[in-house]
């Protein structure tokens, strides 16, 4: 058998496996939480917040408007039940109930614009929740997929371990350490396939009277780029 076929197989499972790691470390990286999910729950939270806010805002203005009320209706009780003569004493009490009253509408127009507010605020977060909603949802359909292919590329991997281990004995060390070093030296890619007489990995055209060499046993070089040479039809 030409002893650059095993060479030549032995690259074909060195290569996927490289790619198989490369896309393995992309899987792993990609698995666990993504910006977008922590912004959609950030802005949730943030949206939360503030319609809650809202909501002790609108109910503390509730208490004020009715504190007042009842301060009012206490002071005109007092104002009309004949139970203050003194001249100045009633002009008083009247004026502090215009002015509760003066406080109180203030307030109450204080109240309008927390209840729109507390309004437009749950419903900022109404839309940021299911916002967040469709993110988590898409998010665990695409960590289910990751983890499904993570799953697939260790499966695919094993088989290339083993496949290695049953290759490697069929190579003579010489060969397999030659390999090697052109590997490491030719950017990974120690043989080339030699289609309608050039070599695919440079495109040197090999002499005709050098052809019938890559079909012998011995290992066939590029005279250009001097990886090791295998002709298609062998393969």
């Amino acid at each position: 058998m030409n002893r650059a076929i095993p060479l030549y197989r032995l690259q074909q499972l060195d290569q996927e496996e490289e790619a198989l790691r490369r896309r393995l470390r992309e899987v792993t990286a990609a698995l666990g939480e993504t910006p977008a999910l922590r912004e959609a729950r950030q802005t949730a939270q943030r949206a939360a917040d503030e319609a809650h806010r809202w909501a002790v805002r609108q109910r503390d203005l509730e208490l004020a408007v009715q504190g007042l009320k009842d301060e009012i209706a206490s002071a005109e009780r007092t104002l009309y039940n004949g139970s203050v003569r003194n001249p100045k004493a009633l002009d008083d009490l009247q004026k502090k109930v215009l002015s509760l009253k003066k406080l109180r509408e203030k307030r109450e127009e204080e109240l309008l614009e927390a209840m729109i507010a507390r309004e437009e605020a749950e419903e900022a977060q109404k839309q940021a929740q299911a916002h967040l909603a469709e993110v988590e949802a898409a998010w665990k359909r695409d960590q289910a997929a990751l983890e499904a292919e993570k799953g697939q590329l260790e499966a695919r991997q094993a088989e290339i371990a083993r496949a290695r281990t049953a290759l490697l004995p069929s190579i003579p060390r010489e060969d397999l350490e030659l390999y090697r070093n052109l590997r490491r030296t030719k950017g990974g890619l120690a043989v080339a396939v030699m289609r309608f007489g050039a070599c695919t990995a440079c495109g040197m055209e090999v002499p005709s009277g050098r052809l019938e060499r890559a079909r012998e046993t011995d290992l066939f070089f590029c005279g250009n780029c001097e990886r090791i040479l295998i002709a298609e039809d062998a393969l």
